[in-house]
């Protein structure tokens, strides 16, 4: 594979207008790299384009990259009409258009991984390449049934505040995120600043709770064409490593690279190894390649 001249350029923020639903939209991104065709990256729960940041700034130089809001998250404007789950793989099909992107390579991280899922099975001819991060995109018996939001009319709005508070204190913010990071100690500090960010919006938390019952997206594997790459922690607490063969049972193209001590959030746990991953993604779904290395 030839890769592309690197370039010192920071990352760089754009907004797309789009139409969901008969309603025009904006959708904010991030952009990194070269200004090619880039890997996107669809960020998790209560959570944006900032779960990302550190991975653009280290692979920016090397990656074309594009962190996007999912709609009502981050800079992404928030829709007048509540969203099912099947509205987010809608709107980033239409910022794919409004691009003209032809192709993409992609990544998604729980949540993000889920809308993928679905994106990808309802426009399996989009995408080269695919990789998944603990994807939240099969039933537990302690989600809810079902594939739209719950509704918490009241209780959303008393429990909104009160989560927001909790992880935002000196002294239950770390015990929040240990439940998602399994070794607190080797997340840095501004790491933790971008997590604990989109859960300190009012916004993102509410979209949280709206969404906690994640929808089931086990029929949907079978019709991915494209190759995935799994990742997974297998100290995830959040979407469990067990999930794992559901996923490489149903998938046409499938490898797991399992990251042993690992919680939900590798991207910020196992830096270099995600990276590698994000790489392999990326250059395999780049036509006239050479196979990529062997994931460690």
């Amino acid at each position: 594979m030839r890769p592309l001249q690197a370039v010192e350029l920071p990352p760089r923020s754009e907004l797309t207008p789009i139409r969901l639903g008969g309603e025009r939209i904006r959708l904010h991104a991030m952009r990194a790299g070269h200004p090619a065709v880039p890997l996107v990256l669809l960020h998790g729960m209560a959570s944006s384009w900032r779960q990302w940041r550190a991975t653009l700034l280290r692979l920016g130089g090397e990656v074309p990259l594009a962190a996007l809001d999912l709609p009502g998250f981050g800079a992404s404007d928030q829709p007048r009409r509540r969203l099912e789950a099947g509205d987010y793989a809608e709107a980033c099909e239409a910022w794919c258009q409004a691009h003209g992107w032809p192709a993409l390579t992609a990544v998604g991280h729980s949540f993000g991984g889920a809308v993928l899922v679905d994106w990808a099975s309802r426009y399996p001819q989009r995408f080269a390449s695919l990789g998944l991060l603990a994807p939240a995109a099969v039933y537990h018996p302690w989600h809810s049934a079902g594939g739209g939001p719950i509704r918490w009319p009241v209780l959303g709005a008393l429990l909104a505040p009160a989560f927001l508070w909790f992880i935002s204190t000196r002294t239950f913010g770390p015990r929040y995120f240990g439940h998602i990071v399994a070794d607190l100690g080797a997340v840095a500090e501004d790491e933790m600043a971008d997590l604990q960010w989109g859960c300190r919006r009012a916004r993102e938390m509410r979209r949280a709770l709206d969404y906690y019952r994640f929808p089931d997206l086990e029929a949907a594997l079978g019709r991915i064409q494209a190759p995935v790459t799994l990742g997974w922690g297998t100290l995830d607490r959040v979407v469990p490593f067990s999930d794992a063969p559901v996923f490489t049972a149903h998938l046409v193209r499938s490898r797991l690279v399992a990251w042993p001590r690992c919680g939900h959030v590798p991207m910020v746990e196992r830096r270099a190894e995600c990276d590698l991953l994000l790489r392999s993604v990326w250059a395999d779904g780049q036509p006239r390649t050479q196979a990529p290395a062997a994931l460690r």
